[in-house]
């Protein structure tokens, strides 16, 4: 069974997409998070403020494209393209912790958005708990959903291989 690249690239920016959604949806709420990885991602670019969203957001889609090709990768090798759920969050996990280091490795990576911020710390502890469950959870869901959905896209595969 091969990859395919095109419900790779469908399952990650999908997957990108429902992963910030309750981030920006709490924000909007005004319930405390300060994470904010389009203007992150953005500023990272040293894109101008007007465009660091959307930039940010670009970028973020795209590194999930990439993402998900290596999940794919995972899946063939390691999951033989079955249960690709529980793979996913597997996978989630793995990709939650390498994220979680490299976000408090770097500090430098969080410029200015479009105010100073701190350091967010690993796995963005220094941000207060909410953030550090949301980061988490967000990993988690994003590779649910990009197994889910690479399952059920991928030309080759019944449908069953998503669970």
């Amino acid at each position: 069974m091969s990859i395919d690249p095109i419900a790779a690239a469908v399952a990650g920016l999908l997957a990108a997409q429902l992963m910030e959604a309750p981030t920006y949806l709490q924000r909007a709420a005004g319930l405390g998070l300060r994470q904010d990885i389009f203007a992150e991602g953005g500023a990272i670019l040293r894109v101008p403020r007007r465009y660091r969203r959307l930039a940010g957001w670009a970028g973020h889609a795209l590194l999930a494209v990439v993402i998900v090709l290596l999940y794919a990768t995972f899946f063939q090798a390691v999951a033989h393209n079955d249960h690709l759920a529980w793979w996913g969050m597997l996978a989630g996990a793995i990709h939650g912790v390498i994220g979680g280091i490299v976000v408090g490795a770097w500090p430098d990576l969080h410029p200015d958005m479009p105010d100073p911020v701190p350091a967010p710390g690993v796995f963005y502890r220094h941000y207060g708990r909410r953030d550090v469950v949301e980061f988490v959870v967000g990993h988690l869901w994003f590779g649910l959903t990009a197994g889910v959905l690479y399952a059920l896209l991928h030309a080759n595969l019944p449908f069953s291989a998503a669970l």
